[in-house]
């Protein structure tokens, strides 16, 4: 498997209302159809693709490299939104995208971060080009609202002490305790 260390979140450029009476499948396969027999790549450029519902579909394999940002592919993921025609680098998020998609992108990143622990980026397309995409500032809007984070607390290792054994699960009872007034 590819080291991945990145998200790089995109928006299709396509209107609200684009395709709005086709299925999520179908959408992604005219996206695959862009990328492949418009500009002969060899798949589609994306590793997901999150619908104006709130559905995600899958596009490129994570486990090969994308075409999604030039310089950066070999180690992130590219995530795109469908929505963002006409918009400008620094629109907010729901000025071309719906609740939905909020939803499904921070639980999105939140489940690759479990997956790949050594995710240490999230970006937009355009800190890495000089495009609108993906129409709104990444880390701000994550930073309003972090994504969810599914990773189970760590994992303590017991005392090999027998006497600290007891101290320990003695303060854990005392915490649980606590923590429910």
């Amino acid at each position: 498997m590819r080291h991945i260390n990145e998200i790089v979140v995109h928006c299709t450029a396509t209107r609200a209302e684009w395709a709005a009476d086709q299925s999520s499948a179908w959408k992604a396969a005219q996206v695959r159809k862009w990328h492949v027999q418009d500009r002969g790549w060899s798949d589609i450029g994306y590793h997901y693709l999150i619908h104006r519902d709130g559905s995600v579909s899958p596009g490129r394999p994570v486990g090969k490299i994308g075409a999604h940002v030039k310089g950066h592919n070999s180690n992130s993921i590219g995530i795109s939104l469908f929505g963002g025609f006409g918009g400008a680098a620094d629109d907010q998020f729901d000025e071309h995208f719906t609740e939905a998609q909020a939803k499904s992108l921070r639980e999105l990143i939140a489940k690759l971060q479990e997956q790949f622990p050594t995710i240490e980026k999230i970006s937009g397309h355009s800190e890495y080009a000089n495009k609108a995409c993906p129409c709104f500032d990444v880390r701000e809007w994550l930073a309003e609202k972090p994504a969810p984070i599914s990773h189970p607390d760590p994992v303590e290792q017991p005392p090999s002490n027998p006497i600290a054994a007891l101290l320990t699960a003695l303060v854990s009872l005392l915490q649980g305790l606590l923590n429910r007034r």
